[in-house]
């Protein structure tokens, strides 16, 4: 009862920023595997869709591939690999990007609470090969490769034998090589809830408020977030 009170209200407070902001809405589907090989290493991998205006067009869709290694207790370190194909709407083509990812993460657990925080840095390259304007002339990104500095801060409640966990995060995207001055550009509020459906695999529910700042046109996207994920 708890928990669907918990998520209810968060879900609630998140819409009604989008409506406030008239949001896009989409739609996020992913998949992921963890091979464990030992007590500190292990391997990764995430298939992933998404969708932008309204749900109507298909965004991205993606394809990971990582490890982490346990450095101590709670703490890891890792690093990935992500190929992007992603849709340029203004060109109506698709664009192959590349995008590698190094992290570190620590855990830190109080009473039923688990606080997680992530440090992120990833480097993304894009294609322009297909960007041409009507004077025949490539239309450069802006940045490119660009280099963000992402901060994640988690905190999920362990219900007592249950398999519902309820969480809350907040993450920032900061600018690393913004040729007109790094600044932060991005604030993403997450309201979740995973269920185990067993020892090795889970199914987790989000609803996420991306809103951009400190841009020129700040866009604000609504997304309802769907993960499976399986660990061996």
């Amino acid at each position: 009862m708890k928990t669907g009170i918990f998520l209810a209200v968060a879900y609630l407070m998140l819409f009604s920023l989008a409506v406030h902001a008239q949001t896009d809405f989409g739609i996020w589907t992913s998949a992921e595997i963890e091979k464990k090989l030992s007590t500190k290493w292990s391997l990764n991998g995430e298939l992933e869709l998404r969708t932008i205006e309204n749900s109507g067009e298909i965004n991205r869709i993606g394809l990971k591939f990582g490890g982490d290694y346990s450095i101590v207790r709670n703490l890891k370190v890792g690093a990935a690999y992500q190929f992007i194909r992603f849709h340029d709407l203004e060109y109506e083509d698709y664009q192959p990007r590349h995008r590698f990812i190094a992290f570190l993460q620590g855990k830190r657990k109080w009473n039923n609470f688990a606080f997680t925080l992530r440090e992120r840095f990833q480097g993304t390259t894009k294609d322009e090969s297909d960007r041409i304007k009507a004077s025949g002339k490539i239309d450069d990104y802006k940045i490119n490769p660009e280099w963000e500095w992402r901060n994640r801060l988690k905190m999920a409640y362990d219900i007592p034998q249950c398999r519902f966990t309820p969480s809350v995060s907040v993450e920032s995207f900061y600018q690393l090589n913004n040729p007109d001055g790094n600044r932060f550009d991005c604030i993403r509020s997450i309201a979740g809830i995973a269920y185990r459906l067993d020892r090795k695999s889970s199914i987790e529910l989000s609803a996420i408020y991306n809103r951009e700042i400190n841009v020129e046109k700040p866009q604000h996207k609504l997304v309802v977030e769907i993960n499976y994920a399986y660990s061996f």
